[in-house]
């Protein structure tokens, strides 16, 4: 794999155990960046946030962010990058339905076979569910330059 990636190997990066970078904005127009756990399902980037996280309520105030997942340890070293539109379609509240089985599904892939009663333990505790709209996905893998780097 060298250049952009297709929308399968796009599908297939995301599908594992990479740590997305999430920039939102600040209320005073400052940039701020988290570590979390993503679920893309092929349209979407889905995030699980406590209902305390600052990532929270600046997506309630300004819904423009960027996403980073790259893989900096594999040759390849491939990476995403989604510039987009957050909003907060569940929350806060204690996990039930749809975003207790994306943090199911994350816990699993993040933290193996253990991941899914770390979210029982705490389903109760109030956390958001966050969607990510992409306006554009820049992607790139393989030891070639970008050719506007050329």
């Amino acid at each position: 794999m060298a250049g952009s990636m297709t929308t399968e190997e796009i599908t297939a990066f995301l599908s594992g155990s990479v740590i997305a970078r999430l920039a939102t904005v600040q209320p005073g127009g400052a940039p701020y960046i988290a570590p979390v756990w993503q679920q893309w399902d092929g349209e979407r980037m889905y995030v699980v946030g406590r209902a305390g996280s600052k990532f929270v309520d600046h997506v309630r105030h300004e819904p423009r962010v960027a996403v980073s997942c790259a893989d900096d340890v594999n040759p390849e070293h491939a990476r995403v990058l989604i510039e987009g539109r957050a909003e907060v379609i569940e929350g806060p509240a204690p996990m039930t339905g749809r975003m207790l089985q994306i943090a199911q599904e994350m816990a699993l892939r993040y933290m193996g076979p253990d991941g899914p009663s770390y979210i029982q333990r705490t389903a109760d505790r109030p956390r958001c569910l966050i969607a990510i709209t992409p306006d554009q996905i820049v992607s790139w893998a393989g030891g070639e330059w970008h050719p506007r780097y050329r």
